[in-house]
């Protein structure tokens, strides 16, 4: 089956009803696709590794003024080596050279250009100036740090009882990724799908800010969620995607396929998992419930969450996009208690995975070229040719960002 033989309606969003979608017949999980891209006789599955030691390490214990980092939102390494780090708790942009000494800050909180109150979203642009969002603006650094340009902008309208499911992703274009789910449960200004019901497909898009214009990419299977406080899937699957400088890997966790999509929409491949299914042991399902306290109205309430168990964990957990075309996929780690689906994929919120995480390395053919593992604590951000780069956090939670060299 050809990677292109989709058929896709690009609809622009300019007040339209949200269930303007794509129609897509390679939907995931057609495993006749996975087929003929991943199966029959490959070579031999290298084994990489990374340096013993990482080569740069900013922060974690070091407590001097400019390298202490708080829930760090995300980090990049520009094309001349230097590190930039969006550290959530101070709200600025924090470079650093090469060998990961502290160079200047950026931002801050607060209202003026160049300043932010939360940070939404944040990537690295062609000629390393960085883009940031903050709560509907977007404001563009240059190499050297300085502000350049805030500007506002408008969502597109969305139907009642849709939401943004984990914000506005920034692709390197300077437009975004966005996920748009149907809300599920009851609220005092809405009634939607309820809880028992079967989640609608997700639909991916992408907008771009300066136009107000929205095109549908593809429309997945969304997260496995279940609102509300009776229950709760307790190794959800979940919709992931990998942002590259000219693609987006997308997928659903439960899937054994994974779609490779240009910004446009156009279907560049469907690769398939890397990973057989694991099953769930008996071990990690028997947690049957867990009790919950929360204060409301100057009340403490205890609510009691009963926990829903799958056959199998997910068929893997992340998506990580890598230079050559490549995507780096993480298995899903053989947990031993329930979590909740946003801990393996949002670093601000990331488990600390004691074990490290092992990944297989997929080219745009399908076939896995390479598997290797990741330190202890390492939640990875970025690959590059010869390097990654990721949040690292300790038995004690310190936060830093740390690159290891790749070893081939």
């Amino acid at each position: 089956m050809s990677a292109r033989n989709h058929v896709s309606l690009m609809a622009s969003w300019r007040g339209l009803p949200f269930l303007t979608v794509a129609l897509m017949s390679s939907v995931l999980g057609a495993t006749s696709c996975g087929d003929a891209m991943g199966s029959g006789a490959q070579g031999t599955i290298q084994s990489w590794s990374l340096s013993d030691e990482p080569t740069v390490v900013i922060g974690g214990t070091d407590e001097r003024e400019g390298y202490l980092l708080h829930r760090i939102f995300g980090a990049t390494r520009l094309g001349d080596g230097r590190i930039v780090v969006a550290n959530g708790s101070s709200l600025e942009l924090k470079y650093y050279d090469p060998e990961g000494r502290h160079l200047y800050n950026a931002g801050g909180q607060g209202e003026g250009p160049g300043e932010f109150r939360t940070f939404g979203g944040f990537t690295r642009l062609p000629g390393d100036s960085v883009l940031v969002e903050s709560w509907l603006k977007l404001t563009r650094f240059g190499p050297d740090g300085r502000h350049v340009s805030t500007s506002d902008y408008e969502l597109p309208p969305r139907g009642r009882c849709t939401s943004l499911e984990g914000g506005q992703h920034l692709l390197p274009d300077g437009s975004m990724l966005l996920v748009i789910s149907v809300t599920v449960g009851r609220g005092h200004d809405y009634d939607c799908l309820e809880p028992s019901e079967p989640r609608p497909p997700a639909t991916i898009a992408r907008f771009d800010p300066a136009t107000g214009l929205l095109d549908t990419i593809a429309v997945l299977p969304d997260a496995e969620i279940v609102y509300g406080i009776e229950s709760q899937y307790a190794y959800a699957k979940n919709l992931v995607h990998g942002i590259a400088r000219d693609r987006v890997y997308l997928g659903d966790t439960g899937s054994d396929t994974i779609l490779a999509m240009s910004f446009r929409g156009d279907t560049i491949a469907i690769l398939p998992v890397p990973f057989e299914p694991v099953p769930v042991p008996a071990d990690a399902m028997e947690k049957a419930f867990e009790d919950r306290e929360w204060t409301g109205g100057g009340q403490t309430m205890t609510e009691r969450t009963t926990f829903i168990y799958p056959e199998n964990y997910p068929s893997y957990a992340r998506l990580v996009a890598a230079p050559a075309d490549r995507v780096w996929v993480m298995s899903y780690p053989a947990l031993k208690d329930p979590v909740m689906r946003w801990v393996l994929v949002n670093p601000q919120s990331s488990l600390r995975l004691a074990e490290g995480a092992w990944w297989r390395v997929v080219n745009s053919d399908g076939h896995v070229i390479a598997e290797l593992q990741t330190p202890p604590g390492f939640f990875l951000l970025e690959v590059g040719d010869d390097h990654v780069l990721g949040l690292h956090k300790d038995e004690l939670e310190r936060e830093s960002v740390q690159v290891y060299g790749v070893i081939r």
